[in-house]
This record gives C-alpha cells, sequence and structure tokens, in this order.
C-alpha cells in the first residue's frame, strides 16, 4: 500500500467517525478514584472536591461519588466494610479513610497511572 493510499484510507476512517458511521470505542480510564460519602458529613466534601481535582489534572482519572444513602453506595461500603466516611478507595481497593493529604492522594494516582 502506498503513501497516497495510506492518507486516502486515514481520512475516509475519519469522515465516517463523525458522520457516525464508525462509534470508537470509549478509553478505559487508567484510575477510577471512588469517594464514599454520607449525607451531612462535614468533610465529605472536601475529599470529593480532591477527587475531582485530580481528575481534572490527569487524564485516565475518573472520580466517583458514592454516597452511603444510595443502594449501590450501601453494597460497596458493606463489600469493603467501610464504617467510616468518607474513605477513598483507588482502583476498588481502599486507600484513605478520612480526608488525605492531597500530596500523598496525588501520589497514590500518580503511582497508580504508572504502573
Amino acid at each position: 500500500m502506498d503513501e497516497l493510499e495510506m492518507i486516502r484510507r486515514k481520512k475516509m476512517l475519519e469522515l465516517m467517525r463523525r458522520m457516525g458511521m464508525i462509534e470508537e470505542k470509549p478509553k478505559k480510564p487508567k484510575v477510577v478514584i471512588e469517594v464514599i460519602t454520607s449525607p451531612g458529613c462535614p468533610y465529605c466534601p472536601i475529599a470529593w472536591a480532591m477527587a475531582q481535582e485530580l481528575q481534572k489534572r490527569y487524564e485516565g482519572v475518573v472520580a466517583r461519588e458514592l454516597s452511603v444513602a444510595t443502594p449501590e453506595g450501601r453494597r460497596k461500603a458493606m463489600e469493603h466494610n467501610i464504617l467510616g466516611t468518607p474513605t477513598i478507595l483507588i482502583d476498588n481497593r481502599v486507600e484513605f479513610i478520612g480526608v488525605p493529604n492531597f500530596s500523598e492522594f496525588e501520589r497514590k494516582v500518580k503511582e497508580k497511572l504508572s504502573s
């Protein structure tokens, strides 16, 4: 296949994606941060804000808030024997209970991104 043919194919695929004829697979996040929160907790919004900041700073990081007031949040808390909030899970593993130091939180996320 010559260079001109490769360019044509690339342009055709690009055009087909734009027209919706080809669906791109969504990229799987590299690191998932889950913040387990509870209503009325004064520290939970701080932990959630930290997770959102890390999501903004690093590509491939997805942050989710799970409240124990929801069935999904209760299930996750029971699954990991979580008794206090906020609790932060990184890639489905409890990493912090309470509000962590931001630099320590960031270091853990960077560590997971590089592995």
